[in-house]
């Protein structure tokens, strides 16, 4: 054992400068195809997701086994509405449960690669009341679409990034889960691309600027970077001692020295306003906050064992970074993330960690499974709670709900008309929305609203659609004015 510490460590000398020739090749074979290679189209940050529709895996047609799927189904629809299956044991959900006949429109047979498919069409409008009126989150049709990049360890230790294309059943089951959760996922292409513009030593490495590079042809609002391995406490991990070219990053500890971070509370119902890591929102999550002093650094501790924060800054913590404040990174093991891997063998046979890179922030976190499979659907499932967290809208009392007045420019057609009083009306936070006044091009519209404003708002940055208009110096003025730009 001593001596194979010692060979590897005599390989892992040589990481620093075999990384500086990588990125220095990767630079020159970046500028030689600049002139050649045809980049992909950029993508909406957001997609429109069918959230009324599930599709169920029968083994037959026969009526026994329709009534069997048609309640899956149901489930489905309701969890991808509210984005919790916390809302599964509500009352009313469980009466709608007990008879979704009633909310069912249609349903037909799909059939795939020999396999069977039982796909249901329920009352939208319908399950959006049930919602409401039983105070649960409702999650809107649009929805910010997010890359993964994931990067898994084969039993003879080579390292694989997880692609678009290729078969495999880890990508099947990522898909799967975020279909039925309706979160929008997509995997790299692999091209020739990105091959130039990252490896999997990048992606195993969750080093923030190379996968934030990598995936600005993507133009997804959110980027999560992962990698899965063998749990195994007597393996030895790579432990390289400057991963990055020297000087162009700080360690995670320096970059969090000073800096105050927010992580909101684990309930779908906290306040919007505060960023939150979705590690901490995994049902099997044991949230402990724990403040720094010193620091002035928030921890949680996202793996169920109240003693696994240490001193040093281990993958259990999840640290909110400013991104476009400083640059970081963190190597892909120490010695002190070793040892917290060796005491929690007995957690699962295999281990995930995940960076999730958003607009503002950089939260890292692990969690552990009996399969990759099994660790990318809790993953999807953690990511899914948090997003509702942001822009599910939690009911209010009829008497208590909220009308606004807000100013649309640019609305100087009947045609203009019809397409944002259509758009306003769809929104989920938005009860009723009707034209009170019309002066040129410049229409006033009484908004009543299910949730708070920022909900309303949070509802129309996903979409350009309706943007708010800003003073000269880009800032958001003071009342609801917006510019309709379609």
């Amino acid at each position: 054992m001593i001596k194979a510490t010692k060979k590897e460590h005599r390989y892992l000398n040589n990481t620093a400068s075999l990384y500086k020739r990588i990125r220095l090749i990767k630079a020159v074979i970046a500028s030689v195809m600049c002139a050649s290679v045809i980049y992909a189209p950029l993508v909406s940050a957001t997609q429109r997701i069918i959230v009324n529709e599930a599709q169920i895996q029968v083994e037959d047609q026969s009526q026994r086994t329709q009534q069997s799927a048609l309640k899956q189904a149901l489930r489905q629809v309701i969890v991808k509405l509210s984005g919790s299956a916390d809302v599964l044991t509500n009352p009313g959900v469980r009466a709608a449960l007990s008879s979704p006949q009633s909310y069912l429109r249609s349903y037909r047979f799909g059939f795939e690669d020999s396999k069977t498919f039982y796909i249901a069409d329920f009352d939208q409008a319908k399950l959006s009341s049930l919602l409401q009126r039983e105070m649960l989150p409702l999650w809107g049709a649009v929805r910010p679409e997010t890359l993964v990049w994931i990067a898994e360890e084969q039993g003879n230790a080579s390292r694989t990034i997880l692609d678009e294309t290729s078969p495999s059943v880890l990508k099947d089951t990522l898909q799967a889960t975020a279909k039925e959760r309706g979160v929008p996922l997509s995997l790299p292409l692999m091209d020739l691309t990105d091959s130039v513009n990252i490896t999997s030593f990048d992606v195993w490495g969750r080093f923030v600027e190379p996968l934030k590079l990598a995936s600005s042809r993507y133009a997804t609002d959110n980027i999560i970077g992962a990698r899965i391995y063998k749990n195994d406490a007597s393996a030895i991990p790579e432990l390289p001692e400057n991963p990055v070219p020297s000087g162009t990053i700080e360690t995670l500890e320096d970059a969090m020295g000073n800096q105050e971070t927010g992580i909101a509370d684990a309930n779908i119902a906290a306040d919007k306003n505060q960023e939150s890591a979705f590690g901490a929102l995994s049902d099997n999550a044991n949230v402990e906050k724990e403040v720094n002093a010193e620091n002035d650094v928030t921890s949680v501790n996202v793996m169920g064992d109240t003693s696994g924060i240490d001193e040093t800054g281990s993958i259990d913590e999840i640290n909110d970074v400013e991104s476009n404040e400083v640059e970081t990174a963190t190597a892909p093991f120490t010695m002190d993330e070793f040892e917290a891997h060796a005491k929690r063998a007995d957690e699962g046979d295999y281990a995930l960690d995940w960076v999730f890179i958003g607009k503002s922030n950089v939260s890292y976190g692990s969690i552990y499974g009996d399969s990759p499979e099994a660790l990318a659907a809790e993953l999807v499932d953690a990511y899914s709670n948090y997003l509702s967290s942001l822009y599910a809208v939690v009911g209010i009392e009829a008497a208590d709900r909220e009308v606004i007045s807000i100013s649309v420019a640019n609305v100087g057609t009947i045609n203009s008309y019809a397409k944002a009083n259509k758009y306003l009306n769809n929104l989920s936070v938005v009860e009723s929305a009707t034209l009170t006044q019309q002066q040129g091009t410049v229409a006033t519209f009484s908004v009543t609203l299910l949730g708070t404003v920022d909900d309303f708002l949070n509802a129309l940055r996903l979409e350009s659609a309706m943007k708010q208009v800003t003073d000269a110096y880009g800032q958001k003025v003071e009342a609801l004015n917006f510019y309709w730009s379609q």
